[in-house]
């Protein structure tokens, strides 16, 4: 089993397991109709922080499953952040292994996207990844306004630079910007992300309405989805993932499977933290 169990480890990466979603809508940065130039990103620090369609501060637990072995956990959390006296919005992904995949084959993974919090569109993508023995740190920074991205390896001497759209969003982005307007039972939507310094279609097709039975929620009202991504007009197959969406306000992923042909990965909602008064971070009544 440990074998096996290693094995698979060092095939597959954590990151798609967390990252299945991303792009759309409204033009980045505004120029001054005096001197033709970028109006800095983001909003006054002092400024009041806007009312967005999701808490922010928001914090949410998963754990990940490889067959019935719990290997990791991780956490995603919206957060806003000051840089240069501005406000922006840092949304984030921690990952790492535990149990018998953290002796064998350690894993460590960090996802962080900036974003200006008036457009909802990413200012940068940064992640860095630990996988055994090998470490990976990738920045990638976004100019909508010349329509071009820009990749760099933190770690090798490797860079690019690549087209993007006026509304290019990455998946990190698009996870929340789905949020704004919910996919219902039975629909289809079409998104265009960056990924990986590429352009992919995402399809998501909404199934029927579905109970969820989650360890501290109890039973919760989902709705399954079915993410599949194109590139260049092509399907691409990496096995099937599915989502199980919260089919309420807070409207959040409650569990995922992907299916790989050597295993079912599955992520499942432990717990929501921060801000609000919902059925989500309402303490429990005592016994």
């Amino acid at each position: 089993m440990a074998e096996n169990t290693s094995n698979f480890v060092k095939k597959r990466r954590f990151s798609p397991f967390f990252a299945v979603f991303s792009a759309f809508l409204a033009v980045f940065g505004h120029f001054s109709a005096v001197f033709a130039e970028k109006s800095p990103p983001g909003l006054p620090w002092d400024d009041p922080p806007p009312e967005l369609w999701f808490p922010v501060g928001e914090e949410i637990d998963y754990e990940v499953y490889w067959g019935v072995f719990m290997v990791g956990e991780a956490t995603a959390k919206a957060e806003w952040l000051e840089r240069d006296g501005r406000r922006l919005l840092s949304l984030s992904l921690k990952a790492e292994s535990n149990g018998i995949v953290e002796k064998l084959y350690p894993v460590r993974e960090w996802l962080q996207t900036i974003l200006d919090p008036v457009t909802f569109l990413p200012l940068s993508f940064e992640k860095d990844s630990h996988e055994g023995k090998r470490h990976y740190r990738e920045l990638t920074t976004f100019d909508h306004a010349a329509k071009t991205g820009h990749w760099k390896s933190l770690t090798k001497n490797k860079e690019q630079t690549f087209a993007i759209e006026a509304d290019t969003r990455d998946m990190m982005g698009l996870m929340y910007w789905i949020r704004k307007e919910p996919i219902r039972e039975n629909e289809t939507r079409n998104y265009w992300m960056m990924t990986d310094e590429k352009m992919y279609e995402l399809i998501v097709e909404a199934g029927k309405k579905e109970e969820l039975k989650l360890e501290n929620y109890g039973k919760v009202a989902t709705i399954k989805m079915e993410p599949k991504g194109k590139f260049n007009g092509m399907f691409v197959r990496k096995g099937r993932m599915f989502l199980w969406i919260s089919d309420d306000a807070r409207y959040t992923i409650c569990r995922a499977t992907a299916s790989v042909p050597v295993a079912s990965i599955k992520i499942v909602l432990k717990k929501v933290r921060g801000p609000g008064d919902d059925f989500w971070t309402r303490e429990p009544p005592k016994k």
